[in-house]
């Protein structure tokens, strides 16, 4: 009978959807952060449940293929769980986690290797930092609300560590209090940071309960700071896990700053939805336009459609292209990034895909290429049903969860499409998030 503080030695044959390596001790499932699949390793046990162990990695005993030393000093971090795989094998593995999903609804088809940044650093083109009392800042640890301080961050923008040592020096020299979650005391909650990838434009929002003493010195600071076009006071008071509050008040610049993906202008404001990685987000959206296979005559539906980063791509090669949102404030978005791009053959509905597509489909407008991009849960039954019903020649699912990607697969092959190919896409390096864009084409069977 083991028991937590024993070393045990364990094989590890798989990785959770959060990265910790999973091993089997006395019939039970063994998870160990940063042991890799096929290692041989040494555990410390830190808790021992019926049905499952914790453990913590003392040794690696035999090596897997791929690894390597940890890039991060932060080691209590949460945020980037494959620190010790190398890229190609990260390429690899991420590409064999669709293959088994895919497997495990008994669907497959081409799959393509992932599509992998050449340099797979420095690329959130978003930081949020949590402020606690010391001042600390820096983000939460795995599963926890504590605090690890990080100023240094190889996924972030170099720009970060400097804004965040600012940030501190001025909160020390003029006593400026941080936000404490349990007492709810204290002003600064968050810092969050936004860079603009090809402007170079940098947005600075710092979060707080009320209005702080001495920001003039904060904003005489962050002037300083190269890139700086737009320095935000958002006020949040209430309790809670929510970052952003809905009050913004703007402090020095100007209240969006720009971006541009594929020679597509963007404007981004605080509460704003923006791909996290804009150098992948060009390579993922062109592959999905090229599977979308437009030749210029075409309506199109681009579903979940969010600020209309994709409509737009693919409005460019199309008759008409309805994109489809359920929040509010990203279709006054997109249509804002419509006209800021001059593209005059969108229309953007808001509502729910499940409700707005058959609403559409009764009307009359059918689609002959569809795209959708769910969020993780993937798409509901009442939509699925309604694709089946409209038979869009191609439909693009663009997808960040294998597992409700190959569910939805397997309903819509069912339904009479056919399964061409599918390619993961890697969005966020170091981590265990699958991006993947899959290409189904209209069978011709009779309409469900």
């Amino acid at each position: 009978m083991v028991k937590p503080g024993q070393l045990v030695s364990v094989s590890v044959h798989s990785l959770t959807d959060k990265g910790d390596g999973i091993a089997s001790l006395e019939g039970r499932p063994l998870y160990v952060e940063h042991a890799l699949p096929g290692e041989r390793v040494q555990v410390r046990l830190t808790k021992v449940k019926p049905n499952f162990c914790l453990g913590e990695l003392v040794r690696v005993e035999q090596a897997a293929t791929g690894r390597r030393e940890d890039f991060c000093v932060y080691a209590a971090c949460g945020g980037c769980q494959l620190r010790v795989l190398d890229y190609p094998a990260q390429r690899a593995l991420k590409r064999q986690l669709l293959v088994d999903a895919l497997a495990e609804q008994g669907l497959s088809c081409e799959v393509g290797e992932t599509m992998a940044m050449d340099e797979p650093y420095h690329y959130r083109n978003k930081a949020q930092y949590a402020v606690q009392p010391g001042p600390r800042i820096g983000f939460y640890a795995k599963h926890s609300h504590q605090l690890v301080e990080a100023d240094h961050c190889r996924v972030q923008h170099p720009v970060t560590a400097e804004v965040v040592s600012r940030v501190r020096d001025w909160m020390q020299a003029w006593a400026v209090s941080a936000y404490d979650e349990a007492a709810h005391t204290g002003l600064i909650r968050h810092l969050m940071m936004r860079n603009g990838e090809h402007s170079g434009e940098l947005m600075v929002v710092l979060v707080a309960t009320d209005t702080p003493e001495h920001l003039d010195k904060l904003v005489a600071s962050l002037g300083q700071v190269s890139g700086l076009a737009s320095l935000i006071l958002n006020i949040n008071p209430t309790r809670g896990n929510r970052i952003l509050g809905q009050e913004n008040r703007l402090l020095l610049g100007k209240p969006v700053i720009e971006d541009s993906l594929d020679g597509l202008r963007f404007a981004i404001s605080p509460l704003s939805f923006y791909q996290i990685n804009p150098r992948q987000t060009e390579v993922l959206y062109r592959e999905a336009v090229r599977l979308a296979g437009l030749r210029g005559h075409e309506v199109v539906f681009d579903l979940y459609c969010g600020i209309g980063t994709i409509a737009l791509f693919l409005a460019r090669f199309a008759k008409e292209v309805h994109g489809i949102e359920i929040v509010p404030e990203a279709i006054a978005d997109a249509r804002a990034n419509a006209a800021l791009n001059g593209i005059d053959n969108t229309v953007f509905h808001v509502g729910a895909a499940e409700q707005k597509v058959p609403e559409l489909y009764r009307s009359g407008i059918k689609a002959e290429v569809v795209v959708v991009d769910p969020p993780r849960k993937g798409c509901e039954p009442a939509l699925l049903e309604t694709l089946a019903r409209m038979q869009p020649r191609r439909l693009v699912y663009v997808s960040c969860n294998p597992k409700s990607l190959a569910r939805d697969l397997g309903w819509l092959l069912e339904a009479g499409f056919a399964l061409e190919q599918a390619t993961p896409v890697d969005m966020f390096p170091h981590t265990m998030h699958v991006e993947t864009v899959a290409l189904l084409t209209w069978q011709g069977i009779e309409s469900k």
